[in-house]
C-alpha cells in the first residue's frame, strides 16, 4: 500500500471521528432547531466516509467498486440534511414541510437506485480499468446519472451557501461567527471535490476537505453555540405580534405588512398591498390616514394615541435610515389598547370617587364630630356623675380612630422612602394617641427605608391594639393569679434577625392573639374585640404591602401578642439589636 493511502485513511478516520461525534451530539439534542437535519448530514458524511474506506482497504477488487456506489446516497444525503438545515437556521421553516421534503427526495432517491443498478446499464459510472493512483485502484468515469445528480447536488449547495451568505451580512456578531464557520464547513470540501471532478487536484484532498469541515462544524457547535444561540427570524417576531406593523418606503408605498395590520384594516390575506401607496391602502379610513400624513410629514421618531371607531390605538412610527443615514422610510406600529385605555379610565374614575369619598370623611364628618367631642367634654367637666357623658365621648374618640383608618385605606399608594430611625419614629406615633397608663420601650437603634407617614400610621394601630386588647377587660390572669391593669400594659418595639430576613417587632404583655384566628387578624372587618372596627390590623397589612414587606403575627415572649414586619433588608443602623423583648 503506497503511503499516501494511509495518509488518506488516517484523516478518512479523523474525519469520521468528529462526524460522529457530531451526529450523536446533534440527536442528543434533536428538540432544537436545525439539531435534525444537522444529524442527517452528519450521518450522510458517515456513510460517505465509510464507502471511501471500504474502498481503499479492498482496493482493486470489486468489492472497492461496490463500496464507492454506497458514495451516492451518503452524498446525497450530507446535501439535502445541509440545506434543510439552511433553511431552518435561516428562518425558512414554511419550506420544512412533508411535502416539501417529499419532493426533494426524489433526484437522491432514483440516483441510488441508478447508482446501485450500475452493472445492469451503466449510465451512472463505468470502470476504465485499474489505476494505482486512485483510492479505489479503479478509474471510474462519470456517466450520465451521475452528471445529473451532480447538478442537483450542487445547486442545492450553492442555494444553501446564497442563503447563508445573505443571511451572515444582516446577521449579528453572534452568527456571524456560527454562519462563517458554516461557510468554511460547506465551501471547502465542495470545492475540493470540484477540482478533483475536473482532474485539477489528486483524489488525496477529499478527505483532507472532509477534516476541515468537520473541525469547523466542532468549532460552530462548541465556541460558536451553534443550535444554542439559533436566530429568531424576523417574521417570527413581527408576523406573531399583536401589533399592527407597516413599512412605507420615502415615496409612501407600503413595502410589509404583518398579519395583525391586515386584520385591523379588514384587509384580505391574500388581497396583493405591498407597492400600493398607504394613502390608497388607508382610503376608506380617513382619520387613520391623516394620522399617517402627520407622522409622515415628520420624519422623527414619535408615539401618541388616536380613538377611532370607539377604540383606542398607540401609534409608534420610527424613520429608517441607510447605512449612508439617509431617510429611506418609515416603520409605523400600530397597537389595540382599548382594554387598557378603559381599565385606565375606571381606575382614574374610581380614584376621583374615593378621593371625594375621603373628603367627605375627613371634612364632612370630623368637624361634627370635634363639635359633639369637645360639647362632651364640657359637660362631662360640670357634671361629673352623669356616666352617658363618659359614652358620648369615648365613642367619639373611637369614632375619631374610625375616620382615621378610612382614611389611611383610601390614601395614595405612592410611596416616598427615606432612611427612617425607628425608635424615634415609634416615639413621635406614640405621642399621637391616648396611651393612657400604658408604657412603651423601644429596644432598637435600627434604621429602615420606609414611607415616613405611612410607617407612622402602622405604628400608631399597632400601639392602639396593643392598648386596647392589653387592657383590664380583654387581658387573662398571669400565672400569680393577680389581674393586670391597664397601667400594667408595656409595648415594646425592636429588630430582629430570623435567619436570612430581618424586621422590626411591636409586642405587648397582654393576653395575645388567639391561636386559631392568627391568621384572620389581618383581614378586613376582623376583631377579636365586640368594639372594635377591625380595620388597624388591614391598615398594617396593606402598609406593609406596598413596601414589599411580609407581615407575621406570633407571640410575644411574654405571652402577649407580637407583630413583625419582614423588611427583607439588612437594616442601615450602627448596633444591631437582638430578636428578645
Amino acid at each position: 500500500m503506497p503511503p499516501w493511502l494511509w495518509l488518506f485513511q488516517a484523516a478518512l478516520v479523523l474525519t469520521g471521528g468528529l462526524s460522529a461525534l457530531l451526529a450523536y451530539y446533534t440527536w442528543d439534542n434533536r428538540e432544537r432547531i436545525g439539531a435534525l437535519p444537522l444529524c442527517a448530514t452528519m450521518v450522510g458524511e458517515l456513510v460517505w466516509i465509510g464507502a471511501l474506506l471500504v474502498g481503499t482497504a479492498v482496493r482493486g477488487t470489486p468489492t472497492a467498486v461496490f463500496a464507492y456506489q454506497f458514495v451516492v446516497p451518503g452524498s446525497n444525503l450530507v446535501v439535502v440534511g445541509f440545506f434543510v438545515f439552511v433553511l431552518e437556521y435561516t428562518n425558512r421553516e414554511e419550506w420544512v414541510r412533508p411535502r416539501y421534503l417529499l419532493a426533494l427526495s426524489v433526484v437522491p432517491v432514483a440516483a441510488t437506485l441508478v447508482a446501485f443498478t450500475n452493472p445492469i446499464h451503466g449510465r451512472f459510472f463505468t470502470v476504465a480499468g485499474l489505476d494505482a493512483t486512485r483510492p479505489t485502484g479503479y478509474l471510474i468515469e462519470p456517466g450520465l446519472g451521475f452528471l445529473s445528480n451532480t447538478v442537483f447536488t450542487y445547486s442545492l449547495v450553492t442555494a444553501g451557501t446564497i442563503m447563508l451568505l445573505g443571511f451572515a451580512v444582516d446577521a449579528a456578531a453572534t452568527y456571524r461567527y456560527q454562519t462563517g464557520a458554516m461557510l468554511v464547513a460547506v465551501v471547502v470540501p465542495w470545492i475540493s471535490h470540484v477540482l478533483r471532478t475536473l482532474g485539477l487536484v489528486p483524489a488525496g484532498v477529499t478527505p483532507i476537505a472532509f477534516a476541515v469541515t468537520g473541525g469547523a462544524l466542532v468549532w460552530a457547535v462548541s465556541r460558536a453555540q451553534l443550535l444554542d444561540l439559533v436566530p429568531v427570524g424576523r417574521h417570527r417576531v413581527i408576523d406573531d405580534l399583536s401589533a399592527g406593523v407597516f413599512t412605507v418606503d420615502r415615496e409612501g408605498r407600503l413595502v410589509d405588512i404583518n398579519p395583525m395590520g391586515r386584520r385591523f384594516f379588514r384587509l384580505d390575506p391574500e388581497e396583493r398591498v405591498v407597492g400600493e401607496h398607504v394613502e390608497d391602502v388607508l382610503a376608506d379610513y380617513p382619520t387613520v390616514r391623516n394620522y399617517y400624513v402627520a407622522v409622515a410629514d415628520l420624519g422623527e421618531e414619535v408615539q401618541f394615541q388616536a380613538g377611532l371607531d370607539g377604540r383606542y390605538y398607540e401609534i409608534e412610527a420610527f424613520p429608517l435610515r441607510d447605512a449612508r443615514d439617509r431617510h429611506v422610510g418609515q416603520t409605523i406600529i400600530v397597537r389595540d389598547v382599548t382594554e387598557r385605555t378603559e381599565r385606565e379610565q375606571e381606575l382614574e374614575r374610581q380614584n376621583e370617587r374615593l378621593e371625594r369619598f375621603a373628603s367627605v370623611v375627613s371634612h364632612d364628618l370630623r368637624n361634627p364630630l370635634s363639635v359633639i367631642s369637645g360639647r362632651a367634654e364640657v359637660a362631662r367637666e360640670a357634671d361629673d356623675v352623669d356616666p352617658h357623658l363618659d359614652s358620648i365621648v369615648e365613642s367619639a374618640d373611637r369614632m375619631g380612630e374610625i375616620i382615621d383608618d378610612v382614611l389611611a385605606l383610601t390614601r395614595d399608594g405612592a410611596l416616598t422612602r427615606e432612611p427612617v430611625a425607628v425608635a424615634a419614629l415609634a416615639s413621635e406615633a406614640w405621642a399621637h394617641i391616648d396611651s393612657g397608663g400604658a408604657t412603651l420601650v423601644a429596644i432598637t437603634d435600627e434604621t429602615v427605608r420606609a414611607d415616613r407617614s405611612q410607617l407612622s400610621q402602622a405604628f400608631e394601630n399597632l400601639f392602639r391594639n396593643a392598648i386596647e386588647h392589653g387592657s383590664t377587660d380583654n387581658r387573662a390572669k398571669s400565672n400569680d393569679d393577680t389581674e393586670h391593669t391597664d397601667t400594667d400594659v408595656t409595648v415594646r418595639v425592636g429588630s430582629f434577625t430570623d435567619g436570612e430576613v430581618t424586621g422590626i417587632f411591636v409586642a405587648d404583655d397582654g393576653a395575645g392573639f388567639p391561636t386559631d384566628e392568627r391568621q384572620r387578624v389581618l383581614e378586613d372587618g376582623f376583631s377579636t374585640s365586640e368594639h372594635g372596627t377591625g380595620l388597624g390590623l388591614s391598615v398594617v397589612s396593606d402598609i406593609a404591602a406596598g413596601h414589599g414587606w411580609e407581615v407575621r403575627v406570633t407571640d410575644s415572649e411574654s405571652g402577649g401578642a407580637r407583630v413583625e414586619l419582614v423588611t427583607g433588608e439588612e437594616p442601615t443602623g450602627s448596633v444591631r439589636q437582638p430578636s428578645t423583648e
